[in-house]
């Protein structure tokens, strides 16, 4: 399994990494609101959280809510 993207917006966590590289200090609603990664089907939240957190952009594991909380911004 490869997970690498926001499905309903076609949205690459590496391009997320990009981006937030650019903009520091930026939060998950910002991330939302550039991409709107999270507004769909809301699967790719965690991996977005986990691209901010780590830096990583390709999953082969599933990451969930559990594993990565929506932290108060």
């Amino acid at each position: 399994m490869r997970i690498e993207r926001c499905v309903c917006h076609k949205v690459d966590f590496s391009t997320v990494k990009r981006w937030l590289e650019s903009h520091p200090g930026a939060t998950f609603a910002d991330i939302k609101q550039e991409f709107k990664c999270g507004t769909g089907c809301g699967l790719c939240a965690p991996y977005v959280r986990r691209t901010m957190r780590t830096g990583e952009t390709v999953y082969h594991h599933i990451v969930t809510e559990r594993d990565e909380p929506l932290r108060p911004e």
